[in-house]
């Protein structure tokens, strides 16, 4: 996020046709619902999200891995972007 905010002159961000979603709702929805429990079982948190596997439950664990949230409303003005979409399921 470091890159995208204030770094690079030129960032590529490749991502996975699983990441698309319709609309911010619903993108926040599986950010938080599905890709958040998802890493969380994969590192081995003891977050509920990780144990059940389901979603979120606004935690407040010590060992909870979605506390922020990052959203880009259009370009930043540091850099050159390139989005490279790949027509497959990449991460969660």
């Amino acid at each position: 996020m470091a890159s995208i905010f204030y770094g690079h002159k030129k960032v590529y961000l490749v991502i996975g046709e699983n990441k698309l979603e319709k609309d911010y709702d619903s993108a926040l929805h599986r950010a938080r619902n599905i890709a958040s429990p998802l890493n969380a079982k994969r590192v081995g948190a003891k977050t509920p999200c990780a144990v059940k596997g389901d979603k979120c439950y606004d935690c407040k664990s010590p060992e909870r891995i979605c506390r922020g949230l990052s959203v880009l409303w259009g370009i930043p003005m540091t850099g050159e972007f390139e989005v490279i979409l790949v027509h497959e399921e990449l991460g969660y």
